[in-house]
């Protein structure tokens, strides 16, 4: 695992618990699009879910969130 995407974990998990919640992975996309663009991403984080929550947990840790970060660059990039 590359520690590129354990760093871009470690911003978005915002209680440092391990696991990134619905509302953390909501932030992190929401910070990729300008706020006109983009009203409601429940859609958006629900599908992220269902294809990453692989464990249906209702959370994604470190292991599920790689393969999705690598999916979508924008949110594995580390500005």
């Amino acid at each position: 695992m590359s520690d590129q995407y354990e760093a871009v974990f470690a911003r978005y998990d915002t209680d440092g618990d391990g696991r990134l919640t619905v509302d953390e992975v909501t932030a992190a996309i929401a910070g990729m699009f300008p706020a006109a663009e983009v009203n409601d991403l429940s859609g958006i984080v629900k599908a992220l879910f269902a294809e990453y929550d692989t464990d249906h947990d209702g959370l994604l840790s470190v292991t599920e969130f790689v393969p999705l970060a690598e999916n979508l660059p924008e949110l594995g990039s580390a500005d």
